[in-house]
This record gives C-alpha cells, sequence and structure tokens, in this order.
C-alpha cells in the first residue's frame, strides 16, 4: 500500500510541477503491486423506506453510504433499479444526482425513485382485486475507479448490487365533490357589512342580490354588488374520494386548499372522515368572503356546474414492516362537479 501511495503522490506532483523543472527517476527496483491487492472502494445501503405517496404514485428513498480508501476524490453517479411488481417488470431508471466522496474518507448520498400507479394497473391483470402489490428492486451502484499511472489491470469500476423488497398499497382513485351548498347570510349579516363599508343600500335589498347570486340569477340594477362588500358565507360539500381496488387508506385529518372555476375559495381542515367500503367521505364546512364571488365563481350558481381543484395533504399509517411511522400523502386532484 506505501508503494502504491508513493505512485500515486509522485504522480500528482508530474501533474502540479511545470514541465522541465523537476525529473524523476523512479528505481528500477520498485515493483508495483498487483492491482487485485489494491484495496478498493466499499458501499453499503444504510437505509431504504417507502418515503411518501400521492394518489398517483409512491416514491422509495434509497440512502447509500461509499467508503473511498483513495488519495484522491471519487465521483460517484446515481443508482440504476428495475423495479418488478407482482412479477411484472414495472420500470427501469438511473436516479439523478451523483456525488463526490472525499480522498480518504465517507460520504453517504439519498436516491429516490417514483412509481406511478397509474403503470402498474396496466401490467398487474388483477390489479382492482389486490389490496398490496408486491414489489421488489434489484438495484446496481457503479463506482468508476481512477486512473493510476503504471496500473492498467485496474478495472474502470466497481459496482454493488442490492436486492431489496416493499409491499406497497394499490391504489386506483377517483376524488369528486358532492353536496356543494353555499347558505345565503342573514340580514343582520348584510347590514353589518353596509355599515362597515359606508354605503346607503338598504340591508333587505342587498340580502336579495346575494339570494339572488346564490341562485344563478343576476341581482336587480341599482343594488349593491356582493363582491364589494364582507360578508362572510358558510360552504359546505363533500370530498369523495373512491378507490377501484382494495386498498385502504387510514387518516384522520386532512389539511386542504379548494379552487373553484381556478380561484382559491377556502383553506383548512378537516376531521370530519367516514368510509364506507372503499369510498372515504371528508365532510367540509367553512366560511369564505363575499369579496371572493367573482364572475368566475358565480358561474358556478348560474351554470350549476364548474370546476374544482382539491390539493390536499394527511399522514398515513400503512403496516408496521412497510413504515413503522406514519407516511405523507399529497395529492391535487381536480374535475367537474355539479350543484
Amino acid at each position: 500500500m506505501r508503494r502504491f501511495m508513493a505512485v500515486l503522490a509522485l504522480a500528482a506532483a508530474a501533474i502540479l510541477v511545470p514541465s522541465g523543472l523537476w525529473a524523476f527517476n523512479f528505481p528500477k527496483s520498485l515493483s508495483l503491486p498487483n492491482p487485485s491487492e489494491l484495496p478498493k472502494p466499499t458501499a453499503k445501503l444504510v437505509r431504504f423506506q417507502l418515503e411518501s405517496l400521492t394518489l398517483r404514485d409512491v416514491t422509495f428513498l434509497f440512502e447509500v453510504e461509499v467508503r473511498n480508501p483513495y488519495p484522491i476524490p471519487l465521483d460517484v453517479s446515481g443508482m440504476n433499479l428495475v423495479f418488478s411488481v407482482e412479477g411484472n417488470t414495472a420500470l427501469e431508471l438511473a436516479t439523478q444526482g451523483g456525488f463526490s466522496v472525499p480522498a480518504d474518507g465517507s460520504k453517504s448520498n439519498s436516491f429516490t425513485a417514483t412509481l406511478r400507479f397509474e403503470d402498474l394497473f396496466k401490467i398487474v391483470k388483477d390489479y382492482a382485486t389486490k389490496d398490496w402489490l408486491l414489489t421488489k428492486i434489484d438495484g446496481t451502484l457503479v463506482i468508476p475507479l481512477p486512473e493510476v499511472p503504471g496500473m492498467s489491470g485496474l478495472p474502470k469500476s466497481v459496482s454493488f448490487s442490492y436486492e431489496l423488497q416493499k409491499r406497497i398499497p394499490a391504489l386506483k382513485p377517483e376524488v369528486s365533490v358532492v353536496d356543494f351548498k353555499v347558505e345565503a347570510p342573514s340580514a343582520e349579516q348584510v347590514g353589518k357589512a353596509l355599515a362597515e363599508s359606508g354605503r346607503s343600500s338598504s340591508p333587505a335589498a342587498a340580502r336579495r342580490a346575494f339570494q339572488d347570486v346564490l341562485a344563478g340569477r343576476r341581482p336587480q340594477r341599482g343594488v349593491v354588488d356582493p363582491s364589494e362588500l364582507d360578508v362572510p358565507l358558510t360552504v359546505s360539500f363533500t370530498i369523495e374520494l373512491a378507490n377501484d381496488s382494495k386498498a385502504s387508506l387510514e387518516f384522520s385529518k386532512l389539511d386542504y386548499d379548494f379552487y373553484l372555476n381556478g380561484e382559491k375559495l377556502v383553506s383548512g381542515d378537516t376531521t370530519r372522515i367516514e368510509r364506507e367500503g372503499s369510498r372515504t367521505f371528508l365532510r367540509v364546512r367553512n366560511v369564505f368572503s363575499s369579496r371572493k364571488l367573482s364572475e368566475s365563481v358565480r358561474r358556478i350558481f348560474s351554470d350549476r356546474s364548474g370546476l374544482f381543484r382539491v390539493v390536499g395533504k394527511t399522514l398515513v399509517k400503512l403496516p408496521d414492516e412497510i413504515r413503522p411511522e406514519p407516511v405523507p400523502l399529497d395529492f391535487d386532484e381536480g374535475g367537474t362537479f355539479h350543484l
């Protein structure tokens, strides 16, 4: 090893010192070590877990620690991964995010890889009957070795292979919004908002304007526009999550942002969650200001339909053998709904 270190040091000096200033005469008796006897890098998998879920995909995390025995840094690229689900090859990919291991040191790095459920139910024939999918992962980490003068017998790289398994839930979801309703404000609420705005409109006429808008009618001319007042309006609706496979996602709270026709209406959380078979019902009741009654939002009352978008996040408890702690579940779903 000392001779190997000496060779590397002399080679480095020859590169760093300008040509012609120094000349090296290597002793004829200096024998280079056999390449097979040289130390090589080592790599171990220190963490592998199901990192996160959405309603559309699942993400795995791999953390690898590499030990570099050489006096120069090593550059390591990502991992090559082959995913097989229920015996069917689902995905082959090379993870992004290479890293450098310092000379005579160690470094760990994390990689992530994502599987889309849409790709899985195309290759797993009985997907709809599954609650869990057995996923096998064959991973390969390749570490290029440095070029050492006079050591032509060294391999260009060393590789490490890992065979991993993890169960994942079988998800084929549909998200819809039902029972959407906005309650008309009271005369007292409208009168208070008129007073705060300094307007002299009749509270009764202003309240009728609110009732007309929520019924999909145009208010009478000359009456205050509801969007010009700050009146609290109560909205209620149900987010229905249906899964066309047997997997069940258990969670007790949902944080959400709710959009109508592209505009955010309310944000909040709900713990009113009910389950019936493969369907989950999330009951929402919230308050928004009448200032949000833009032309775009009003169209849902006249058209009796509109576009919704729900951006949500929660924590899902999976079996301990998959992951002991709860798994983050994020989703961003949308579609058309009807009043």
